[in-house]
């Protein structure tokens, strides 16, 4: 007759559903490989990026005809530093100058689906909520009219970006508690 779970004495330390008699030993090199690793108190988990990244390289190496032609007017603007294809949190968006805070996109016939539409809006408040600006050109005037695409962006650079907020959640570079 078996005895039941209140009458029976606790398992010893590793034994029983999961842990199949692990001694110290395993648990130090599981330790050692990543496993269980938990933020300290009050500081958040950081999110692993590594997919979004891989995802910005494949674009960079695989840009559009009209994101190559943005590129050049782009680097045609003096002053400002711009990247191809940064990831931003889980995004990746078509150009990006970290010193203005100002991205770019450019939408191509695919960006009028409801489901690519919804993406973008996502896309874009995930983007301003980090604080940076968010401009989208369409595809027809980067070749139409390049010269007010570039005048759009320079027009962006000109204008002062918000501050960034600190990391304590204080606001801009304002010095009051």
């Amino acid at each position: 007759m078996r005895s039941s779970s209140a009458d029976a004495p606790p398992l010893p330390r590793g034994e029983g559903v999961g842990g199949e008699g692990c001694d110290a030993a395993t648990k130090t090199s599981a330790a050692k490989r990543g496993h269980g690793w938990a933020p300290a108190y009050g500081e958040d988990r950081q999110k692993d990026h590594t997919r979004t990244k891989l995802r910005a390289a494949r674009q960079r190496k695989e840009m559009t005809p009209s994101e190559k032609l943005l590129w050049k007017l782009l680097r045609t603007i003096e002053g400002y530093t711009f990247r191809r294809q940064p990831a931003i949190g889980d995004y990746v968006f078509d150009f990006g100058c970290y010193g203005a805070r100002l991205l770019i996109e450019i939408d191509g016939s695919i960006h009028e689906r409801a489901d690519v539409q919804a993406n973008d809006k996502d896309k874009t408040l995930y983007a301003v909520s980090q604080g940076f600006r968010v401009l989208r050109f369409a595809n027809n005037d980067v070749w139409d009219r390049p010269a007010w695409v570039a005048s759009e962006v320079r027009s962006r650079l000109a204008v002062p970006h918000p501050p960034t907020p600190s990391p304590q959640g204080r606001g801009g570079a304002s010095d009051a508690p």
